[in-house]
């Protein structure tokens, strides 16, 4: 699956500290470390990395979408790091109150955070966040992006998002469409596509995607931004049509169905995504073994066709090209619940 044009997801030019320091790391499973001023006590004379398995902290339950991506691609980067990463989800609070452990944590490479999407909408719209993720964090890399796609019932007339549009002009009506919860990043691609067209819309929260899935499919909304893994098995069996994937290019899982801008509305490119990170200050030689080895999971074929299973793309990069995209994200997300007027309810 190629990457989307705007996040480039090659990791050539990697500041690597040797050469060969991914065959070293995936013989070894270590980088040792000199006398290093982040070292505590005794332990600067010398430490190898990782000497244990590290933490990822996954701000969300245990089953969803960035836990499921985390996990399949930190079992696979485990065989190169020589330690298998343990998986800790702690949800609730908006992801802050497991960002904020992660922000705390000693900056020794053995306490990380899938960050969410979310991290970059929280400060849209609300201002008492007790960090900054852009001075706290130390960016890895992205590991995997969650497109979405628009479906409808499948009587609907509409085949396409250009004919959906003008067919909500026409009748003079905004259009319906619900999503798992209110600022949530299907709710913003929704707005976006209102922004992008001119159209009016009017979103519906529901408490999870299923209950908006089943009023998509009575007819009660026009349409719903919903994740591949929840609406494929109703699209396979007909009880749903897709009319686009919001990420720039298909999507493996869904061949056949084109893209939101190939219908007409050129640069919309939509997903969830969870990366990885750090506490700001880790040291730059464990932030490249962190680097080199999750991005040898995301060429894996076997954890891309997991993930494919998933509806998630594996995407990976340097952790400059991370914090551009996370950036990019954040003023373009901020601008849509400006101008969309999104209130949290």
């Amino acid at each position: 699956m190629p990457p989307a044009d705007r996040f480039p997801l090659s990791p050539e030019g990697l500041p690597l500290r040797r050469r060969g320091l991914l065959r070293g790391a995936a013989a070894l499973g270590t980088v040792t470390l000199g006398a290093a001023a982040w070292l505590p006590g005794a332990a600067r004379a010398q430490e190898a990395w990782p000497s244990r398995s590290p933490t990822i902290i996954v701000p969300f339950a245990a089953g969803g979408g960035v836990d499921v991506a985390t996990r399949t691609i930190a079992e696979k980067a485990g065989d190169v790091l020589g330690k298998r990463p343990v998986i800790e989800n702690r949800g609730g609070g908006s992801t802050i109150p497991a960002t904020q452990a992660v922000t705390r944590a000693q900056p020794d490479g053995y306490t990380l955070l899938a960050v969410p999407t979310t991290t970059v909408i929280n400060p849209a719209f609300r201002s008492d966040i007790p960090y900054d993720w852009k001075t706290a964090l130390e960016p890895v890399g992205l590991v995997a992006r969650l497109p979405f796609v628009v479906v409808t019932r499948p009587a609907s007339p509409v085949r396409t998002m250009s004919e959906l549009a003008e067919a909500t002009r026409k009748s003079g009506q905004p259009l319906t469409f619900g999503s798992g919860g209110t600022g949530t990043v299907a709710h913003l691609a929704g707005e976006l596509f209102g922004l992008r067209t001119g159209i009016e819309t009017q979103h519906i929260p529901y408490r999870g995607e299923a209950p908006a899935l089943t009023d998509t499919i009575s007819g009660n909304l026009d349409v719903m931004f919903c994740t591949l893994a929840s609406a494929a098995g109703q699209i396979a069996s007909g009880t749903l049509k897709a009319l686009a994937v919001t990420t720039a290019q298909r999507v493996a899982s869904l061949p056949e169905v084109p893209t939101v801008a190939e219908q007409g509305f050129p640069g919309y490119d939509v997903s969830a995504w969870v990366a990885l990170a750090a506490p700001r200050g880790t040291p730059a030689p464990v932030i490249t073994v962190l680097n080199q080895a999750f991005s040898a999971a995301t060429r894996d074929e076997a954890v891309a066709s997991r993930l494919g299973t998933l509806g998630a793309v594996p995407a990976w990069g340097s952790p400059a090209e991370l914090t551009r995209f996370m950036e990019a994200e954040a003023q373009l997300w901020a601008k849509v619940i400006t101008d969309a007027k999104v209130r949290m309810e």
